[in-house]
Parts: structure tokens; sequence; C-alpha cells
């Protein structure tokens, strides 16, 4: 891939928007939380996009509204991050003997709209693979970069950050740069966004004065999480997987995962959960690293 710095991409799948409708449909549907009320109407385009707000499980087509929708701030970089929420869903989607018995019906729907140089065998053994892999084993990167604006193109475009793409190429495909000086980066210079969900508005300005107290230097509160979580959610936004787990040391609790779901402004954005109110009682308001 000349983008990705000349690495060699030796598999590769692909599906088609009507693969991921009949994919969802023959799974029985999928739980996603949509994060606000979607409407739009398209005439040219047959697009009539319909969804209200809040955790649901959608079928094949209200997947692809949800997919499709663009009327938000990130535009198509909104798109990208609901497609890796629908991965993350596929991911956690509950193996039971309900979905076993749909077993013909998926295999049906990936041999008919699944383009792929992997053979069956492969496919078989990565879907064996998958079922015995936790949620952080599975990794989804987003090209860095950054919205044109009007001195680039008259059109909006992400254009790619072709430095950033050499570090995270060497983060995670160990490929290109030397990756001492990004294994021992300090990961106090990061820049950290913090999303709510509890509910809490003093959970999170204390949240932030414990990480500033602890020498991270650039913190910023970013929108409310939708969803109500249990468990911290530290999210390496553009990959880096170390700098996040630097901070769920220091906090002693959370998870990792490596998505760019989070703040498109931040290296980690970490989502606040119940767990962290916990932590703050037990420790009397004060909060100690764990």
């Amino acid at each position: 891939s000349g983008l990705l710095g000349g690495v060699g991409i030796d598999r590769y799948v692909t599906v088609n928007i009507q693969g991921i409708k009949s994919l969802v449909d023959a799974l029985g549907g999928i739980t996603i939380n949509v994060p606000k009320d979607m409407k739009y109407t398209d005439e040219s385009q047959h697009l009539y996009i319909d969804l209200k707000a809040g955790k649901q499980n959608l079928n094949g087509e209200q997947i692809v509204q949800y997919l499709l929708y663009r009327h938000d701030d990130l535009g198509d970089i909104g798109r990208v991050q609901r497609q890796q929420l629908l991965m993350r869903a596929f991911v956690e989607q509950e193996v039971n003997v309900g979905l076993l018995s749909r077993l013909p019906k998926i295999l049906s729907v990936i041999q008919s709209h699944l383009d792929t140089n992997l053979s069956i065998e492969e496919l078989v053994a990565l879907a064996g693979f998958a079922t015995k892999t936790d949620r952080a084993g599975v990794q989804m990167l987003m090209v860095p970069g950054r919205f044109s604006d009007s001195k680039d193109y008259k059109a909006s475009f992400w254009l790619p950050d072709q430095d950033a793409i050499e570090t995270l190429m060497a983060k995670h495909f160990d490929f290109g740069q030397n990756t001492w000086q990004i294994e021992n980066a300090d990961s106090t210079f990061l820049k950290v966004a913090i999303q709510d969900s509890t509910g809490d508005p003093s959970a999170v300005e204390d949240f932030a004065n414990t990480l500033s107290r602890a020498g991270y230097r650039n913190v910023q509160v970013y929108k409310a999480w939708p969803e109500p979580l249990e468990v911290t959610t530290l999210i390496a936004q553009d990959g880096d997987v170390k700098g996040a787990e630097a901070i769920r040391q220091f906090l002693g609790f959370g998870d990792v995962l490596v998505e760019s779901t989070g703040s498109l402004q931040s290296d980690v954005t970490i989502r606040l959960g119940q767990d962290w109110l916990s932590k703050k009682n037990q420790s009397g308001g004060e909060f100690k690293s764990f």
C-alpha cells in the first residue's frame, strides 16, 4: 500500500452494503446505541433514514440507515466511527443456540456478498480464532489526517497525515520508523479527552483534576457518551496502546480498546463509567492510584 508507506497487504476482505444488510438480518439483528435521532430523506438516491435515539436491536435495513447517515458534525468521518462501532457490536455478539441455528443462512450470505482472497480454510480458521478473542484483542484503526478547508478544496475531504501514518505503522506493524523513540515517549504529553457516561458533572471535574495532578498536561472534556457504562473505557484513538495502558495502570481500573470512535483531537479518549464513582467512594472522595 502506497498510502501506508509500502507495507505489503497479503489478504483482503470486502463486503458491499447489501451484504451488511443481509448479514445483520441473518444474525437476527444487532444491538446498537443510536446516539441521537437520525432523520434524512434524499429522493434522488432513494435514501430514507428515520431512526430514534437509544440502545436498540436494529435489523439490516436500519443498520444501513445508521451507517449511511452523515448529517452530523463529523460528516464522513462520523460514518467511519459508526462502522467501527458496528464492527465492535459484531465482535461482542453473543454466541448462543439461536445464533448457531442461523449458521447456514450466515454462510450463504458470506458466499454471496464477500469478496476475498482468503481460502475457505483460512476463513474458517479466522472465524474460530474470533470466537476465542476478547473485545480488547480486536483493534481498529483509521488513517490519521484532518478535514480539508476552503484553501485545499471546494468539497470536503479527509487529508492523510503522512507523518502520523508512519508513526501508526511503526507502532502496529513494526514497519518503517525506529520504534525506540515511540516506545519510550512520555505519556503525560498525550492529548486526553474525557467523555462522561455517569451523568455526574462533579465526577468529570474530579477525574480531570486527578489526571492533571498526575502530570497530564492536555486534558479536555468532550461531549458526553450517550450510553451509561459500568466499566470505564480508554479509547486509543490513534492506536497508542502504550499511552492508554499507562493511564489505565495509573488509575487501576478500566478497559483499553483500540478504535477511532473517540474525539478526533485526542490521543486517548476516556469514557467514564460507574467504576470511577465506586473508586472515588472507596477512597473517601480523594482518589489515589491503585
